[in-house]
């Protein structure tokens, strides 16, 4: 069986349906999953907020981009909204005052709203905070939840909608031919396609030297989360985060879930959290708030991708025309997928980046950066 495509998707995390989902519109669309369902990966295993101030002005760009779609998405695009209040508290520790202070001065007027609070309001916010030691906390009224569940479903179903196909349990093979089209292979099954996109997460230079294009300087980073008990079940607390980024929590049924925010080196696989990644996340937990951890519910990890300027790339390759990049997303895949997408097919479309902040180019001279 052979089929062609006008564009075929490599990868069914949130970057390929989200691109997917706005290239269906104009184009014969396929996505290809190696597993046996979408969404199985980094996508799935999302702490699923949006924040405005979070990485970098690029990063910032493409989530403020992105606002819009997620308060007011397509008509027909979801059964239910896709975000819901939650409100941020980036905790303000001793000795962390100017960090705080220069924190609202990089990111206030992109996000006027961040409103600097004292110990007592961050304590009404949040009771369980130790106060000791506590100078106040800034806090981010935009800051809300993401149902990543609902979003992915209903770039699936409008892309399905579209016409497009999804291929999973596809373990595929890639093959260049002399006339510019891609074979796509996996048992009896073949894809064809002019251009290839690789939305393949941490496999994106796996794929690469597959397809013998030029890998690029991105890399998988083990990211831990751990779900806690709550004795009265999961709370109403904003999500909290601490300045120095190595530590935070937030409501999640039946308790609260915790990161070390962790971002250790690890090949491209169904990521594990590992015992000592989840005691340390304990450990920092119950060291900002007065409770004792009885019992971690459940834990797990997933792969966030990251470039050396930690900013994603969206764009042709420099030494193969029609091979796509669409990788890099790091921690910001969910919160960006909606302006991610967009521009991705409107790249993809016109033949040209469109934007020169991702394009794959920019990282020639990191080759052999680490990434930070």
């Amino acid at each position: 069986m052979q089929k062609h495509f006008d564009f075929v998707i490599l990868g069914a995390g949130i970057a390929g349906l989200s691109a997917a989902y706005f290239l269906s519109k104009s184009a014969r669309i396929a996505v290809v999953e190696r597993e046996q369902a979408w969404g199985y990966h980094s996508s799935g295993r999302s702490a699923a907020v949006f924040i405005e101030a979070y990485e970098n002005p690029t990063v910032s760009d493409l989530s403020l981009d992105a606002r819009d779609f997620f308060n007011q998405p397509p008509s027909n695009f979801s059964e239910y909204p896709l975000v819901k209040p939650l409100g941020g508290l980036m905790v303000v520790r001793d000795g962390e005052q100017a960090a705080a202070e220069a924190y609202l001065q990089r990111w206030s007027q992109r996000c006027p709203k961040l409103e600097r609070v004292d110990a007592q309001d961050a304590l009404a916010r949040v009771p369980i905070l130790r106060r000791e030691g506590l100078q106040g906390a800034i806090f981010d009224p935009n800051l809300m939840s993401i149902d990543t569940n609902q979003l992915m479903q209903s770039y699936l179903r409008g892309f399905r909608a579209n016409g497009g196909e999804l291929f999973c349990g596809f373990d595929c093979s890639v093959q260049s031919l002399s006339n510019q089209h891609w074979l796509i292979r996996s048992g009896d099954r073949t894809l064809s396609t002019p251009v290839l996109v690789n939305a393949s997460g941490a496999w994106a230079n796996e794929t690469a030297e597959h397809a013998g294009v030029q890998t690029l300087p991105i890399a998988p980073r083990r990211r831990t989360a751990a779900l806690l008990s709550m004795p009265a079940g999961a709370p109403t607390w904003p999500m909290v985060r601490t300045m120095d980024q190595t530590l935070y929590f937030k409501p999640e049924d039946p308790g609260v879930m915790i990161s070390p925010q962790d971002e250790g080196e690890s090949s491209a696989c169904d990521a594990q959290a590992e015992e000592l990644d989840i005691a340390v996340a304990v450990d920092r937990f119950q060291t900002l708030c007065d409770f004792e951890v009885s019992r971690v519910h459940s834990h797990w990890a997933g792969l966030r991708t990251l470039t050396p300027d930690r900013c994603p790339v969206v764009g042709f390759a420099e030494d193969t025309a029609n091979f796509f990049w669409l990788a890099g997303q790091g921690g910001a895949g969910i919160q960006t997928s909606p302006a991610l997408g967009k521009l991705a097919a409107e790249s993809l479309l016109s033949g040209s980046n469109l934007d020169p902040r991702l394009d794959p180019s920019r990282l020639s001279s990191q080759e052999h950066a680490d990434v930070q």
